[in-house]
């Protein structure tokens, strides 16, 4: 923990105090790693928070009202300056009746949300979810919303596997006592049309092309770090698999795709408002800032005991 000084917001900017901020353990796994061999990487990417003063441009946010933007973990954030006042990327209004964690959960949720796209799934279309973190369970209760049957959830670690049958799925698999591949082609029949990475490991991979049927997709979410080693014609050009990658949506509206990350949040916001899409079986800690070290430390040693995380900013006055 440190002080700083935090600047008045300039054109396009809105300054925050923020209330609570929610890990991103995929990403800031990565920052810990760093850290320790001496680099220094901003930690987090999600707070939401109230506005304590806009910027000339920014008129449309007022004090007190209650927002969602791209801030790093503490209890002030300046917002990145926004080239299009009337439809600002890094900040946006929490307009529902939703708790702050539940509105900060729509970042990791429209990365989760933007693969479902991505796999384009027809109602029925089979699906297994290979890692079952935070964004792997918002995958799993995408793919249910979107009629996806069945929903298998892969991975080692059986609490997980216990909450991604909260989410929505329909079958767990636990790969730590059997070949994860094999138990999603016998359960579907001879392999799921659509396969999620949603895992660190890049190896995982292999496993998620295994398990897919001939010629069905396999969705990689976020950004697994490293290097994957596959074989190439038995495992993907024989079976004539499509491998899509999925990490961040357009935030200009396209003709041909007008799903933007602000469009996907909102989407969110109300499908936990309208009781469709519960999540708050996924968060395991609402903790003082103080107790970051632990928590990190926990992060890195392994999957057991946490998902998601939030830093309460209240409590840091």
């Amino acid at each position: 923990m440190e002080d700083v000084e935090y600047p008045d917001p300039g054109p396009g900017q809105v300054l925050v105090r923020v209330t609570k901020s929610q890990i991103s353990a995929g990403s800031e796994k990565s920052a810990v790693i760093a850290g320790t061999k001496g680099e220094r990487l901003p930690f987090g990417y999600t707070t939401v928070g109230r506005v304590l003063q806009a910027g000339r441009g920014m008129e449309a946010f007022h004090a007190g009202q209650r927002v969602f933007t791209f801030g790093n973990h503490g209890t002030h954030w300046v917002s990145e300056v926004e080239k299009d006042p009337d439809n600002p990327i890094h900040i946006q209004p929490v307009n529902r009746d939703i708790s702050d964690e539940q509105a900060a959960m729509s970042r990791l949720g429209d990365v989760a949300l933007h693969s479902v796209r991505r796999a384009e799934l027809q109602l029925d279309e089979q699906v297994a979810v290979f890692g079952a973190g935070v964004v792997g369970q918002l995958a799993i209760a995408f793919c249910r919303l979107s009629g996806a049957y069945p929903v298998i959830a892969v991975d080692l670690d059986d609490s997980r596997l216990e909450l991604a049958v909260k989410s929505g799925a329909t079958h767990t698999v636990n790969a730590s006592r059997e070949d994860a591949a094999e138990a999603v082609v016998d359960l579907t029949s001879g392999g799921a049309e659509a396969v999620f990475h949603a895992n660190r490991e890049p190896d995982v991979l292999a496993d998620c092309l295994r398990a897919a049927t001939a010629r069905g997709k396999v969705i990689l979410v976020g950004s697994p770090p490293g290097t994957a080693h596959l074989g190439l014609q038995v495992e993907l050009l024989r079976r004539e698999l499509d491998i899509r990658g999925s990490y961040g949506t357009i935030n200009d509206a396209h003709r041909y795709y007008r799903w933007t990350q602000r469009r996907d949040r909102e989407a969110i916001m109300r499908l936990i408002e309208a009781g469709e899409l519960a999540v708050d079986h996924l968060i395991s800690h609402v903790a003082d800032p103080r107790d970051a070290d632990t928590l990190y430390q926990q992060i890195v040693t392994g999957p057991q005991g946490w998902m998601a995380i939030y830093f309460d900013w209240e409590q840091a006055v």
